[in-house]
C-alpha cells in the first residue's frame, strides 16, 4: 500500500513541481501544435515549457500557502496551486498536475478535493477552475467532475493568421 501525503510546498520542491508541470502539459501543447499548425503554433507557443515552469515556480515562491504537493512514498507525484479571495469568497484552482507516470490513480482528484477543503477552511463559499474543452484536457475535466465540480460555462478562443490578409 502506498503512503500518500498532501502537504504545503517547500522551497526544495519547486524545481520538481516545475518539471511535473512541463511533463504533464506536453500532450496539451502537442494538441495545440496539431490544431494550430506548425507556423501559428511557433508564433504563439514557442518557449511554452519555460513559461509554464516559471508560472509554477512563481506561484510556489510568492504564495507557498496556496501551493501543495502530493507525495507518494516520499516522492512528489503531483501539485496544485490555488487562490483565495476573502472579499468575494471565491477560491480558484490554478495550475495543477500529476506526473504522467502517476496519472489515472486518483491523485489529481484527491488534490482537487484537498484544495477545496482548504479553501472552505479559509472562508470560501464558492470554487472555480478553468480548463480547455479540447481532447487533450479531457483528463482534467474528468478529474474536476470527480472532485465535485458540477456547473460549467463553455467558451471558445479563435485564432487568425493575419499574414494571410
Amino acid at each position: 500500500m502506498s503512503n500518500r501525503c498532501f502537504r504545503p510546498v517547500r522551497p526544495e520542491d519547486v524545481e520538481r513541481i516545475a518539471q511535473i508541470a512541463v511533463r504533464a502539459w506536453q500532450p496539451i501543447y502537442a494538441y495545440y501544435r496539431e490544431a494550430l499548425g506548425e507556423e501559428l503554433f511557433a508564433r504563439l507557443h514557442t518557449g511554452w515549457e519555460e513559461r509554464k515552469a516559471d508560472q509554477v515556480r512563481q506561484a510556489a515562491r510568492a504564495r507557498p500557502d496556496c501551493v501543495y504537493v502530493t507525495e507518494i512514498d516520499g516522492a512528489i507525484a503531483g501539485f496544485i496551486t490555488f487562490m483565495v479571495n476573502p472579499e468575494t469568497g471565491v477560491g480558484e484552482i490554478g495550475n495543477n498536475a500529476v506526473d504522467p507516470e502517476c496519472q489515472t490513480s486518483g491523485i489529481g482528484t484527491a488534490q482537487h478535493r484537498e484544495a477545496l477543503r482548504i479553501m472552505r477552511e479559509r472562508g470560501m463559499h464558492t470554487a472555480r477552475v478553468t480548463t480547455g474543452l479540447d481532447p487533450a484536457h479531457a483528463p482534467a475535466r474528468r478529474s474536476y467532475e470527480k472532485a465535485g465540480f458540477d456547473h460549467s460555462m463553455s467558451s471558445i478562443t479563435y485564432y487568425m493568421d493575419l499574414s494571410d490578409l
